[in-house]
Protein backbone atom coordinates (compact mmCIF):
# COMPACT_ATOMS: atom_id res chain seq x y z
CA UNK A 1 0.00 0.00 0.00
CA UNK A 2 3.04 2.42 0.56
CA UNK A 3 4.44 1.24 -2.83
CA UNK A 4 3.25 4.68 -5.07
CA UNK A 5 4.94 6.23 -2.32
CA UNK A 6 8.35 4.79 -3.78
CA UNK A 7 8.77 2.51 -1.06
CA UNK A 8 9.96 -0.87 -1.90
CA UNK A 9 7.64 -3.39 -0.72
CA UNK A 10 10.31 -5.43 1.16
CA UNK A 11 11.09 -1.91 3.38
CA UNK A 12 6.86 -1.35 3.60
CA UNK A 13 7.20 -5.10 5.08
CA UNK A 14 9.37 -4.29 7.66
CA UNK A 15 8.48 -0.74 8.61
CA UNK A 16 4.50 -2.06 9.12
CA UNK A 17 5.97 -4.64 11.84
CA UNK A 18 7.78 -2.49 13.58
CA UNK A 19 4.94 0.08 13.90
CA UNK A 20 3.31 -2.71 15.93
CA UNK A 21 5.95 -3.63 17.51
CA UNK A 22 7.88 -0.83 18.40
CA UNK A 23 11.66 -1.28 20.10
CA UNK A 24 11.99 -4.80 18.11
CA UNK A 25 15.77 -5.93 17.58
CA UNK A 26 16.72 -6.83 14.56
CA UNK A 27 16.94 -10.80 15.02
CA UNK A 28 13.25 -10.40 16.29
CA UNK A 29 12.56 -8.62 13.25
CA UNK A 30 14.01 -10.98 10.95
CA UNK A 31 12.13 -13.91 12.98
CA UNK A 32 8.95 -12.25 12.39
CA UNK A 33 9.47 -11.19 8.78
CA UNK A 34 10.97 -14.92 7.94
CA UNK A 35 14.32 -13.69 6.38
CA UNK A 36 18.07 -13.95 7.86
CA UNK A 37 18.95 -11.87 10.73
CA UNK A 38 22.10 -10.00 8.14
CA UNK A 39 19.37 -9.14 5.17
CA UNK A 40 17.14 -7.83 7.96
CA UNK A 41 20.00 -5.29 9.38
CA UNK A 42 20.65 -4.45 5.78
CA UNK A 43 17.05 -3.57 5.02
CA UNK A 44 16.38 -1.69 8.45
CA UNK A 45 20.20 0.23 8.03
CA UNK A 46 18.87 1.33 4.72
CA UNK A 47 15.27 2.75 6.23
CA UNK A 48 16.91 4.22 8.73
CA UNK A 49 19.16 6.14 6.14
CA UNK A 50 15.75 6.65 4.28
CA UNK A 51 14.63 8.53 7.80
CA UNK A 52 11.40 5.00 8.11
CA UNK A 53 12.87 3.94 11.31
CA UNK A 54 15.16 5.30 14.29
CA UNK A 55 17.78 2.40 15.44
CA UNK A 56 18.36 2.90 19.36
CA UNK A 57 21.25 3.16 20.92
CA UNK A 58 22.88 -0.49 23.14
CA UNK A 59 21.91 -1.17 26.63
CA UNK A 60 23.77 0.22 28.95
CA UNK A 61 25.08 3.42 27.11
CA UNK A 62 28.64 3.49 26.08
CA UNK A 63 29.05 -0.24 27.51
CA UNK A 64 32.29 -1.65 26.38
CA UNK A 65 32.59 -4.06 23.02
CA UNK A 66 30.95 -3.99 19.86
CA UNK A 67 27.45 -4.73 19.40
CA UNK A 68 25.93 -7.44 17.94
CA UNK A 69 24.09 -6.37 14.83
CA UNK A 70 21.12 -8.84 15.79
CA UNK A 71 20.51 -7.01 19.03
CA UNK A 72 20.43 -3.32 17.58
CA UNK A 73 16.98 -2.18 17.97
CA UNK A 74 14.72 -0.68 16.08
CA UNK A 75 11.35 1.58 16.28
CA UNK A 76 9.37 2.99 13.31
CA UNK A 77 9.66 6.77 12.34
CA UNK A 78 6.05 8.80 12.75
CA UNK A 79 4.04 7.83 9.66
CA UNK A 80 2.92 11.50 9.68
CA UNK A 81 6.86 12.47 10.08
CA UNK A 82 8.13 9.76 7.52
CA UNK A 83 5.33 9.53 5.09
CA UNK A 84 3.62 12.81 4.22
CA UNK A 85 6.94 14.29 3.14
CA UNK A 86 6.98 11.34 0.56
CA UNK A 87 3.15 11.76 -0.12
CA UNK A 88 3.04 15.65 -0.79
CA UNK A 89 6.46 14.70 -3.33
CA UNK A 90 4.08 12.28 -5.18
CA UNK A 91 1.28 14.52 -5.45
CA UNK A 92 3.29 17.40 -6.81
CA UNK A 93 4.93 15.16 -9.27
CA UNK A 94 1.64 13.95 -10.39
CA UNK A 95 0.32 17.17 -10.52
CA UNK A 96 3.28 18.20 -12.79
CA UNK A 97 2.75 15.20 -14.79
CA UNK A 98 -0.74 16.24 -15.45
CA UNK A 99 0.20 19.56 -16.31
CA UNK A 100 2.47 17.76 -18.88
CA UNK A 101 -0.20 16.04 -20.53
CA UNK A 102 -2.77 19.09 -20.70
CA UNK A 103 0.29 20.44 -22.74
CA UNK A 104 0.96 18.10 -24.87
CA UNK A 105 -2.61 17.13 -25.29
CA UNK A 106 -3.63 20.75 -26.92
CA UNK A 107 -0.11 20.65 -28.71
CA UNK A 108 -1.91 17.51 -30.33
CA UNK A 109 -4.73 19.13 -31.03
CA UNK A 110 -2.96 22.20 -32.64
CA UNK A 111 -1.27 20.10 -34.27
CA UNK A 112 -3.99 17.91 -35.78
CA UNK A 113 -5.99 21.20 -36.70
CA UNK A 114 -3.39 22.35 -38.42
CA UNK A 115 -2.99 18.97 -40.54
CA UNK A 116 -6.25 18.79 -41.38
CA UNK A 117 -6.25 22.54 -43.07
CA UNK A 118 -7.93 24.55 -40.26
CA UNK A 119 -11.35 23.05 -41.12
CA UNK A 120 -12.66 23.04 -37.47
CA UNK A 121 -12.39 26.14 -35.25
CA UNK A 122 -13.78 26.37 -31.45
CA UNK A 123 -15.56 29.72 -30.87
CA UNK A 124 -15.84 30.64 -26.83
CA UNK A 125 -17.80 33.34 -25.74
CA UNK A 126 -21.41 35.26 -26.62
CA UNK A 127 -19.43 38.15 -28.34
CA UNK A 128 -17.01 35.63 -30.84
CA UNK A 129 -19.69 33.43 -31.51
CA UNK A 130 -21.94 36.81 -32.49
CA UNK A 131 -19.18 37.97 -34.24
CA UNK A 132 -18.86 34.53 -36.18
CA UNK A 133 -22.80 34.09 -36.55
CA UNK A 134 -23.19 37.73 -38.24
CA UNK A 135 -20.12 36.67 -40.51
CA UNK A 136 -21.95 33.37 -41.61
CA UNK A 137 -25.39 35.04 -42.25
CA UNK A 138 -23.99 38.37 -43.54
CA UNK A 139 -21.60 36.52 -46.13
CA UNK A 140 -24.12 34.07 -47.28
CA UNK A 141 -25.04 34.52 -51.43
CA UNK A 142 -27.49 31.95 -51.88
CA UNK A 143 -28.65 30.26 -49.24
CA UNK A 144 -28.86 29.57 -45.28
CA UNK A 145 -30.03 26.65 -43.50
CA UNK A 146 -31.10 26.82 -39.66
CA UNK A 147 -32.31 24.63 -36.80
CA UNK A 148 -33.66 26.84 -34.69
CA UNK A 149 -35.01 26.54 -30.57
CA UNK A 150 -35.22 28.18 -27.90
CA UNK A 151 -31.88 30.59 -28.24
CA UNK A 152 -29.71 30.53 -31.22
CA UNK A 153 -26.35 29.55 -31.03
CA UNK A 154 -25.25 31.24 -27.31
CA UNK A 155 -27.22 34.77 -29.54
CA UNK A 156 -30.39 36.70 -28.49
CA UNK A 157 -33.17 36.75 -30.28
CA UNK A 158 -32.78 40.49 -30.40
CA UNK A 159 -29.31 40.36 -32.68
CA UNK A 160 -30.28 37.42 -34.60
CA UNK A 161 -33.37 39.25 -36.16
CA UNK A 162 -31.37 42.01 -38.15
CA UNK A 163 -28.91 39.35 -39.36
CA UNK A 164 -32.10 37.67 -40.96
CA UNK A 165 -33.70 40.66 -42.13
CA UNK A 166 -30.53 42.01 -43.64
CA UNK A 167 -30.23 38.46 -45.43
CA UNK A 168 -33.67 38.24 -46.91
CA UNK A 169 -33.92 41.78 -48.31
CA UNK A 170 -30.50 40.84 -50.19
CA UNK A 171 -32.83 37.62 -51.36
CA UNK A 172 -31.01 34.84 -49.82
CA UNK A 173 -32.73 31.76 -50.12
CA UNK A 174 -33.33 31.46 -46.42
CA UNK A 175 -35.30 28.00 -44.65
CA UNK A 176 -35.42 27.08 -41.10
CA UNK A 177 -37.08 24.46 -38.93
CA UNK A 178 -38.61 25.25 -35.34
CA UNK A 179 -39.91 23.66 -32.78
CA UNK A 180 -43.15 23.68 -31.25
CA UNK A 181 -41.68 24.65 -28.03
CA UNK A 182 -40.29 27.67 -29.70
CA UNK A 183 -43.32 28.98 -30.54
CA UNK A 184 -44.48 29.25 -27.11
CA UNK A 185 -41.51 31.64 -26.41
CA UNK A 186 -43.97 35.19 -25.79
CA UNK A 187 -43.99 37.44 -28.90
CA UNK A 188 -42.39 34.47 -31.13
CA UNK A 189 -45.49 34.43 -33.32
CA UNK A 190 -45.11 37.97 -34.17
CA UNK A 191 -41.37 37.20 -34.66
CA UNK A 192 -42.24 34.36 -36.92
CA UNK A 193 -45.33 36.47 -38.83
CA UNK A 194 -42.77 39.19 -39.42
CA UNK A 195 -39.76 36.87 -40.99
CA UNK A 196 -42.33 34.78 -43.37
CA UNK A 197 -43.86 37.98 -44.74
CA UNK A 198 -39.88 38.83 -45.31
CA UNK A 199 -39.52 35.38 -47.67
CA UNK A 200 -38.21 33.37 -45.09
CA UNK A 201 -39.42 29.89 -45.25
CA UNK A 202 -40.29 28.27 -42.07
CA UNK A 203 -41.63 24.67 -41.19
CA UNK A 204 -42.60 23.61 -37.70
CA UNK A 205 -41.12 20.11 -35.85
CA UNK A 206 -42.05 18.29 -32.83
CA UNK A 207 -38.00 18.38 -32.13
CA UNK A 208 -34.74 19.20 -33.38
CA UNK A 209 -31.52 16.80 -33.24
CA UNK A 210 -29.65 20.49 -32.21
CA UNK A 211 -29.27 24.20 -32.80
CA UNK A 212 -27.41 24.89 -36.29
CA UNK A 213 -26.69 26.99 -39.37
CA UNK A 214 -25.49 26.34 -42.30
CA UNK A 215 -24.26 29.15 -44.94
CA UNK A 216 -24.22 28.39 -48.94
CA UNK A 217 -23.30 25.13 -47.77
CA UNK A 218 -20.09 25.58 -47.23
CA UNK A 219 -19.68 26.55 -43.26
CA UNK A 220 -21.54 25.70 -40.33
CA UNK A 221 -21.86 26.49 -36.67
CA UNK A 222 -23.44 23.91 -34.25
CA UNK A 223 -22.96 23.62 -30.75
CA UNK A 224 -20.17 22.43 -29.16
CA UNK A 225 -21.86 20.16 -26.63
CA UNK A 226 -25.93 19.03 -27.42
CA UNK A 227 -26.75 19.33 -23.26
CA UNK A 228 -25.61 23.15 -23.36
CA UNK A 229 -28.85 25.38 -22.82
CA UNK A 230 -29.59 28.48 -24.09
CA UNK A 231 -27.10 30.99 -23.65
CA UNK A 232 -24.47 28.75 -23.74
CA UNK A 233 -21.22 30.44 -25.02
CA UNK A 234 -19.03 27.30 -26.96
CA UNK A 235 -19.76 26.65 -30.35
CA UNK A 236 -17.52 24.69 -33.48
CA UNK A 237 -17.75 26.27 -36.89
CA UNK A 238 -16.89 23.70 -39.83
CA UNK A 239 -15.25 24.94 -42.90
CA UNK A 240 -16.14 22.75 -46.47
CA UNK A 241 -15.78 19.52 -45.25
CA UNK A 242 -17.91 16.34 -45.62
CA UNK A 243 -19.25 17.08 -42.65
CA UNK A 244 -20.93 20.23 -43.31
CA UNK A 245 -22.22 18.22 -46.45
CA UNK A 246 -24.00 15.59 -43.92
CA UNK A 247 -25.37 18.56 -41.72
CA UNK A 248 -27.01 19.73 -45.08
CA UNK A 249 -28.55 16.11 -45.43
CA UNK A 250 -29.79 15.90 -42.18
CA UNK A 251 -31.03 19.33 -42.49
CA UNK A 252 -33.12 18.62 -45.58
CA UNK A 253 -34.32 15.55 -44.01
CA UNK A 254 -35.98 16.92 -41.23
CA UNK A 255 -36.72 19.73 -43.32
CA UNK A 256 -39.04 16.99 -45.32
CA UNK A 257 -40.26 15.51 -41.92
CA UNK A 258 -41.38 19.02 -41.00
CA UNK A 259 -44.88 20.52 -40.75
CA UNK A 260 -44.93 23.46 -43.49
CA UNK A 261 -46.13 26.65 -41.64
CA UNK A 262 -49.42 27.70 -42.23
CA UNK A 263 -50.31 31.36 -43.55
CA UNK A 264 -48.83 33.52 -40.86
CA UNK A 265 -48.02 36.97 -42.57
CA UNK A 266 -50.83 39.29 -41.84
CA UNK A 267 -52.68 40.32 -44.31
CA UNK A 268 -56.28 42.58 -45.13
CA UNK A 269 -59.59 41.25 -43.46
CA UNK A 270 -61.60 39.11 -45.68
CA UNK A 271 -64.93 40.00 -46.24
CA UNK A 272 -68.25 38.39 -45.74
CA UNK A 273 -68.22 34.68 -44.12
CA UNK A 274 -64.59 34.66 -44.37
CA UNK A 275 -62.39 34.18 -41.11
CA UNK A 276 -60.51 37.68 -40.39
CA UNK A 277 -56.86 37.91 -39.66
CA UNK A 278 -57.46 37.02 -35.79
CA UNK A 279 -59.18 33.88 -36.80
CA UNK A 280 -56.64 32.93 -39.56
CA UNK A 281 -53.92 33.03 -36.84
CA UNK A 282 -55.67 31.06 -34.39
CA UNK A 283 -56.02 28.14 -37.01
CA UNK A 284 -52.97 28.37 -37.80
CA UNK A 285 -51.27 27.85 -34.97
CA UNK A 286 -54.09 25.04 -34.15
CA UNK A 287 -52.59 23.25 -37.48
CA UNK A 288 -49.27 23.30 -35.27
CA UNK A 289 -51.20 21.51 -32.44
CA UNK A 290 -49.75 24.77 -30.36
CA UNK A 291 -52.23 24.53 -27.46
CA UNK A 292 -54.67 27.63 -26.66
CA UNK A 293 -53.05 28.70 -23.74
CA UNK A 294 -50.05 29.52 -26.04
CA UNK A 295 -52.46 31.31 -28.61
CA UNK A 296 -53.69 33.10 -25.99
CA UNK A 297 -50.03 34.28 -25.26
CA UNK A 298 -48.89 35.08 -28.85
CA UNK A 299 -51.69 36.81 -29.47
CA UNK A 300 -52.70 38.54 -26.49
CA UNK A 301 -55.61 37.48 -26.09
CA UNK A 302 -57.68 35.88 -22.79
CA UNK A 303 -58.19 32.09 -23.15
CA UNK A 304 -61.80 32.21 -23.20
CA UNK A 305 -61.59 34.82 -25.88
CA UNK A 306 -59.63 32.33 -27.90
CA UNK A 307 -61.97 29.46 -26.77
CA UNK A 308 -64.80 31.50 -28.16
CA UNK A 309 -63.47 32.06 -31.06
CA UNK A 310 -62.19 28.32 -32.00
CA UNK A 311 -65.90 27.77 -31.11
CA UNK A 312 -67.18 30.07 -33.45
CA UNK A 313 -64.75 29.25 -36.52
CA UNK A 314 -66.05 25.55 -35.68
CA UNK A 315 -70.08 26.89 -36.21
CA UNK A 316 -68.48 28.92 -39.40
CA UNK A 317 -67.17 25.80 -40.73
CA UNK A 318 -70.24 23.48 -40.17
CA UNK A 319 -68.22 21.20 -38.18
CA UNK A 320 -68.24 19.74 -34.82
CA UNK A 321 -64.59 19.00 -33.57
CA UNK A 322 -61.07 20.85 -34.32
CA UNK A 323 -60.32 18.07 -36.48
CA UNK A 324 -63.08 18.57 -39.07
CA UNK A 325 -62.11 22.29 -38.67
CA UNK A 326 -58.34 21.55 -39.69
CA UNK A 327 -59.54 19.63 -42.72
CA UNK A 328 -62.39 22.33 -43.30
CA UNK A 329 -60.21 24.97 -42.99
CA UNK A 330 -57.49 23.73 -45.22
CA UNK A 331 -60.22 22.68 -47.86
CA UNK A 332 -61.67 25.76 -47.86
CA UNK A 333 -58.03 27.92 -48.46
CA UNK A 334 -58.49 29.43 -44.83
CA UNK A 335 -54.79 28.60 -44.30
CA UNK A 336 -53.31 30.15 -47.24
CA UNK A 337 -51.97 34.03 -46.90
Amino acid sequence: MLAPLGIPPEHERLYVLLVGRPGSSAAEVAERAGIGVGQAVARLEDMAAGGLVVREEPQPFGAAGAQDPADRTYRASSPSVALAPLLVRRRTSLDEAGAAVTALTEQFRSASSRAAGGVVEVVSGPVAVRHRLSQLIGGARHEVLMFLAESVIAVERASVHPMEHDALLRGIDFRAVITRSHLEVPGMWDDVREVTGLGMKMRVAADIPMRMIVSDRANAMVPLSLAEGPGSADTVVVHGTGLVHALVLLFEEHWQRARPLPGAAAGPRPAGDEPGEIDRQILALLALDVADRTIAVQLDLSLRTVERKIRALMDLASVGSRFQLGAEAATRGWLHR
